[in-house]
C-alpha cells in the first residue's frame, strides 16, 4: 500500500516556521503515513459517527450509544498514533443517552484531515471517498465495513425473501456537486465486491435552525447481493449479529 502523507507536506500546511513548529518533532516518528487497513477504517468512523474540527482548534470527536464502541475507536487511534483521548456523556442529547469521546490533539487531527476526513459540519460540505482508499480493494473494504457499521441499517419486511441493507446521509440541498458520496460508495461496492446497490432520492426533508434545507440520499442493497454484503464485507457489531439472524430466519423460510 502507498504513502499518503510525507512529514515534509504536513509541515507545509502550518502557515508558521522555524521555531513555532519546533514542538511538531515528537510526531515526525509517524511518517510516512501509509494507506492501510486500519486507518481506512478510522475515516469511515469519522464521516460517520465522529466529527473533525478543524481551524482555529482542531479536534476529534467520537459520539455513540455505547462506551464499548468508543473505547474500540479509541484504540484504533491508539494503534495509529499513540494517543487516547477522553470519555463523556453528552448531557444536551434530546434523544436517549448517548456518550462522547473527545480527543484534543491539534497535529493528529490535522493528519486525519489530510488524509480525507472532511472538517466541519458534514451535512453542509461536499466530499468524496479519499482516492488512496477507492484504489485498493481492503482498504475500501474496511471502510465500507465501517461506515454501514456506522449509517447502515437492516431493514426486513413480512413477505419478502431476503432483508434490504440500507445506508442514509444527509446533505444540504444547496450542495450541487455531481457526483456525491453516497453515489460513490455505491460505484465501487460494485467494482470491487460485485455488489449491486441503487441510489435514490428520499421525498423528505428537514429545516434546521438556521433555516438551512438538507435531504437524504439512501443505498439500497437487495436480493442476492445482500448475500454478498454479509459475506464480502457485513456489518460491525450489533448489526451485524442482526443480519445474520434475519438471513437465517429468511433462508429457513425458503
Amino acid at each position: 500500500m502507498g504513502i499518503i502523507l510525507r512529514y515534509k507536506d504536513f509541515l507545509k500546511t502550518y502557515k508558521t516556521r522555524g521555531y513555532r513548529t519546533k514542538h511538531l518533532e515528537e510526531y515526525k516518528k509517524l511518517f510516512p503515513i501509509k494507506a492501510n487497513e486500519r486507518l481506512a477504517g478510522v475515516v469511515a468512523d469519522l464521516i460517520g459517527d465522529g466529527h473533525l474540527q478543524g481551524e482555529p482548534k482542531w479536534r476529534i470527536d467520537f459520539t455513540s450509544k455505547s462506551i464499548d464502541e468508543l473505547k474500540r475507536f479509541e484504540k484504533e487511534i491508539n494503534l495509529l498514533f499513540g494517543i487516547n483521548g477522553k470519555i463523556r456523556e453528552c448531557l444536551s442529547n434530546k434523544f436517549g443517552k448517548t456518550y462522547n469521546l473527545a480527543i484534543n490533539c491539534s497535529p493528529i487531527t490535522r493528519i486525519l484531515f489530510l488524509c480525507g476526513v472532511p472538517a466541519g459540519q458534514k451535512v453542509l460540505t461536499a466530499f468524496l471517498i479519499p482516492n488512496w482508499i477507492k484504489k485498493d480493494k481492503k482498504c475500501f473494504k474496511r471502510f465500507a465495513q465501517r461506515i454501514f457499521s456506522c449509517e447502515g441499517y437492516v431493514f426486513y419486511e413480512q413477505g419478502r425473501k431476503l432483508p434490504q441493507i440500507r445506508l442514509e446521509m444527509w446533505k444540504s440541498e444547496k450542495i450541487k456537486e455531481k457526483i456525491n458520496f453516497v453515489e460513490e460508495l455505491a460505484s465501487y461496492l460494485k467494482i470491487h465486491f460485485d455488489i449491486q446497490s441503487t441510489v435514490r432520492n428520499v421525498n423528505i426533508y428537514n429545516i434546521r435552525k438556521d433555516n438551512i434545507i438538507t435531504r437524504p440520499m439512501r443505498i439500497y442493497i437487495l436480493g442476492e447481493s445482500v448475500k454478498k454484503f454479509q459475506k464480502e464485507i457485513g456489518f460491525e457489531g450489533e448489526k451485524q449479529i442482526k443480519l445474520n439472524k434475519v438471513m437465517g430466519l429468511s433462508f429457513g423460510r425458503h
